[in-house]
């Protein structure tokens, strides 16, 4: 190997020195095809950093080393370190990110695909008001006022490309409620295709798929691009969708020198298209491949190791791997039980002021979840005892429409004079316009008789029939002694019909938010109060911290959390129907993703990590009370997690007193050792059905109960409970008899 350094900046001993034995061997392995299977904190860019260097050093063509990242700024970064071992030499290394190596090698090629003239690259808003403009001209769309707005369409056209499905699968798995436009959204999306060849136009994810066209079909342009690159290096490679896949395997298969770096622990990106599947076949696809573990952890102590450890060896599918901690022995990682997701919050925030106290920053802890839903309840604690935060991933809880669309019935029923909110209200009544609306704002005058009696308001005819359920509503949600929980689920009930007419391409998303708000409405008897506690400040405007505390608590879904680290994590909600959702019972991929999820999550926490079991709460899909997160009860007693319970520490036998205490109905067999808890589905889980008979009462995935009504071949017209008569697939709708 020294024959490798010589005249260099750095020496084989100065490169032993930089690295421990694993990380050396992959960063000078020479023989072929080799996957790094690098685990959580395991030096992972550091390795590939080295590697860069190691090959630039050895005399290898700096633009002849393909380093392929997913982001502009990551490349940028390791070739900076890089070139700081070696020199400037590294700064000729022909690195960036997939999109961009396919347009610089699509650009000469592009007449293959039909473009004459070069083609345009189309950003997300070009390709959106391009989907706008094709679907506008289909006239029958204007029958169906849930039909998916742009960005939807778009959404539902670049899963299937990323992912290699058909538009009906991907509507079919993702966006189920769409299913019955399936035929014309699949019309509009072979439109938008012709339309881009036509006006030589290409998206993002044609760069790829056009590169992919012109490699597999032209083997002589193939041969000359390929050998461009002696080598191959790609980072996260457990995030490549099925098309980068295979374009690296036409760049590579000559030489086979290719060199992935990932981790199939932390593949847990399906939802953009990445595939499970490329990690675990690159030996298979590279036939003769090498794989390296790297598995000495140099993030998190030996407890918080020891736990990822038993969590990721319940995987079905994984690459065998034990991390060890190189920092050594710790705190072990507490499963804090509560009552409710109320509890949970202040639990969370009251920890948070105590480690405030002991002096350390708030840029050193953060409160992940698996959904942002969850931490609703938290932020508003948050806001309560003014701790700064800044929250990542998903939408903001107060700043989303249909929050604040559902929070302006309740505050004009507080404060009629609050006429901001009235002209909300007014704007979702079809038939009064702005200037009917400043009419009635004028007429009401702040006045609370006027909003209980809005019958009398000056409306034209037309309007009329639309205003009556308003105003019914506006009388019964001002009347000073109904509970605030049966005002809230007053007005959700009026509303929900306009939430999905307003919001057509994700209102089930948002329906859950709702069914939060709800939730937090049954604590409080006080409308004034609740509303108070919601809007004392925007959720993400920053207070001013406590003295000498640097504000930066951090709050994040799990996926954008992915890469970071911190001193102190608090995971919430670690329970079934919340970690994992609900919906991923469905397949057990998406299981087995929810557990990759929760691998992330925990291996995030340095010195200090707190898992929240809420176990009062109600599991939305069965109906009762929720269990502790199939991941957590299946852990052997060595996992090394500490129970604990109102700052007392438990044996786990007395999970069984907690659910008496809590008014749980588990079985003492199943409790009397928290070890031994296997996850069982519930009684009342059935297998999906793809034939009925009308008159059955079935149960859909999103539109709930309801009875089928209309049998007519594949398809069955189903009456809904809450959403009225919906045309269904058997086949793909997911039902189940009830």
């Amino acid at each position: 190997m020294n024959r490798f350094f010589k005249d260099s900046q750095i020496t084989a001993l100065d490169l032993a020195s930089h690295l421990n034995s694993s990380q050396l061997t992959a960063a000078t392995y020479e023989d072929g095809p080799l996957l790094i299977v690098a685990g959580a904190g395991s030096g992972k860019t550091r390795t590939l950093v080295h590697r860069v260097a190691f090959l630039v050093d050895k005399g290898i063509p700096p633009p002849a080393i393909l380093l392929l990242t997913f982001t502009r700024k990551t490349a940028q970064e390791m070739l900076g370190r890089a070139t700081a071992l070696v020199g400037k030499r590294a700064t000729q290394v022909s690195g960036g990110t997939f999109h961009s190596l396919a347009n610089s090698l699509l650009k000469p090629q592009a007449h293959l695909l039909g473009y004459q003239t070069g083609f345009s690259i189309m950003d997300q808003d070009d390709a959106e008001s391009l989907i706008a403009r094709i679907r506008s001209s289909f006239s029958e769309i204007k029958r169906h006022k849930r039909f998916p707005q742009k960005r939807a369409l778009l959404s539902i056209i670049s899963q299937a490309v990323n992912k290699d499905h058909p538009i009906f699968k991907v509507i079919s798995e993702n966006f189920i409620h769409f299913i019955e436009y399936a035929p014309l959204i699949n019309q509009i999306a072979k439109e938008y295709h012709n339309h881009k060849i036509k006006n030589a136009l290409m998206d993002f994810d044609d760069l790829l798929t056009g590169l992919e066209i012109i490699l597999s079909n032209y083997e002589d342009v193939r041969q000359r691009l390929a050998a461009r690159y002696d080598h191959i290096l790609v980072d996260e490679y457990q995030d490549t969708n099925p098309v980068q896949a295979r374009l690296i395997y036409l760049l590579g298969k000559d030489h086979l020198r290719v060199t992935a770096v990932g981790d199939d622990a932390q593949s847990i990106y399906a939802f953009r298209g990445a595939s499970f599947r490329n990690i675990m076949d690159f030996p298979k696809i590279f036939p003769g491949a090498k794989i390296l573990k790297l598995e000495e952890n140099y993030r998190s102590q030996e407890p918080i190791v020891l736990l990822a450890n038993h969590l990721i060896a319940q995987a079905h599918e994984k690459y065998d791997k034990t991390l060890v901690a190189v920092r050594g022995p710790g705190l072990a990682p507490m499963l804090l039980v509560v009552q409710d997701q109320t509890d949970e919050a202040g639990t969370v925030a009251a920890k948070i002021e105590e480690f405030i106290d002991q002096g350390l920053q708030l840029k050193d802890i953060a409160v992940l979840f698996r959904a942002s839903s969850l931490s609703f309840d938290l932020e508003i604690e948050l806001v309560r005892r003014r701790i700064p935060y800044t929250k990542y991933g998903g939408r903001k809880f107060l700043e989303s429409a249909h929050i604040k669309d559902f929070i302006a019935f309740l505050r004009c029923a507080a404060n009629p004079a609050d006429s901001i909110s009235l002209r909300r209200i007014l704007n979702m009544v079809e038939g009064i316009g702005l200037k009917g609306a400043e009419d009635i704002v004028h007429w009401q005058a702040g006045l609370r008789e006027r909003l209980l009696d809005l019958n009398s308001a000056p409306l034209k005819n037309k309007a009329q029939k639309n205003f009556l359920s308003l105003a019914k509503l506006m009388a019964e949600i001002s009347q000073e002694g109904n509970e605030l929980a049966l005002k809230a689920q007053r007005t959700a009930e009026f509303y929900l019909p306009k939430m999905r007419d307003l919001y057509p391409d994700d209102w089930p998303d948002r329906l859950a938010d709702l069914k939060e708000l709800l939730r937090m409405a049954e604590k409080q008897k006080d409308l004034r109060t609740f509303l108070d506690d919601l809007t004392l400040d925007p959720p993400q405007q920053r207070h001013l911290p406590p003295q000498g505390i640097n504000p930066g608590l951090t709050l994040s879904t799990v996926h954008s959390a992915k890469g970071l680290e911190w001193k102190i994590v608090f995971i919430l909600s670690a329970v079934e129907g919340c970690f994992p959702p609900s919906y991923a019972a469905r397949s057990a991929a998406e299981i087995e993703e929810e557990r990759r999820l929760m691998y992330v999550a925990v291996t995030r926490a340095k010195d200090i990590l707190f898992i929240m079991l809420p176990l009062g709460i109600i599991d939305r899909r069965t109906g009762t009370l929720a269990a502790p997160s199939r991941f957590l009860t299946a852990l052997p007693p060595t996992a090394g997690a500490a129970l604990w319970q109102n700052n007392r520490k438990l044996d786990p036998k007395e999970l069984l007193n907690i659910g008496v205490n809590l008014g749980y109905n588990y079985k003492k067999e199943n409790l009397s050792n928290f070890s031994t808890f296997k996850y069982r589905p519930p009684a009342q889980i059935k297998p999906s059905v793809t034939e009925a008979t009308t008159g059955q009462r079935v149960c859909h995935p999103i539109y709930g109960v309801g009875r089928v009504i209309k049998i007519n071949g594949p398809k069955a017209v189903i009456d809904f409970d809450l959403f009225g008569e919906k045309s269904v697939i058997m086949l793909y709708a997911k039902l189940t008899l009830v």
